[in-house]
């Protein structure tokens, strides 16, 4: 009733990009050597899913673990129940937003990287219960859900004052966390083929 899942990954990206207009440079080269591996058992009420992923970013000191966790319980053919837990990273590197300059109430604001920034990191959990029926020749589908994500050495821009060409500068810092949490509620009502 097992189905295991491993693989390796290799990513690299090298960035010269070279803003003539605001006399910026950005140069940055991302090696990310990535291991993972899950498992999963399921019988006709349960699925279990268990996985990690193991990533070494250049910009990263040491590697970092992201693990992952699945349950659903399915007691009825119209009633299943999940529960998840899962982390993540984002590193500190450059990003899209940081390559061109942004304008902000007209006025252009360039984007640098604090020395020691630290890679952002995530814990995940939802929940949630979906139910499915059919009366007559309608068809009907609710489905709650609620999450809850709490995020460490979150990044954040401070504002370093302004170039001597009066561009803003922002500088993205780690900050000390941030939470994102709520809820969903979806229905759905259809009748026959429409």
């Amino acid at each position: 009733p097992a189905q295991l899942t491993v693989g390796a990954e290799y990513s690299y990206n090298d960035l010269n990009d070279h803003s003539i207009g605001y006399d910026t440079r950005t140069e940055q080269q991302v090696h990310i050597a990535s291991l993972y591996a899950q498992n999963e058992w399921r019988n006709k009420m349960w699925s279990l899913l268990i996985g990690f992923r193991l990533d070494k970013h250049n910009l990263i000191e040491r590697p970092i673990l992201s693990p992952r966790v699945n349950l659903l319980y399915k007691p009825m053919e119209s009633l299943q129940a999940r529960l998840t837990y899962s982390t993540g990273f984002r590193a500190p590197q450059a990003y899209d937003e940081d390559l061109h300059v942004t304008a902000v109430g007209g006025e252009g604001v360039l984007i640098t990287l604090a020395d020691g920034l630290r890679e952002e990191r995530s814990n995940s959990y939802s929940g949630s219960l979906d139910y499915t029926t059919t009366f007559g020749h309608w068809a009907a589908n609710v489905l709650v859900e609620g999450f809850y994500t709490g995020l460490d050495h979150v990044f954040i821009l401070e504002d370093m004052g302004h170039n001597t060409e009066g561009y803003a500068i922002k500088e993205r810092r780690n900050g000390s966390g941030a939470r994102v949490y709520g809820a969903n509620l979806d229905a759905k009502l259809a009748h026959g083929k429409e």
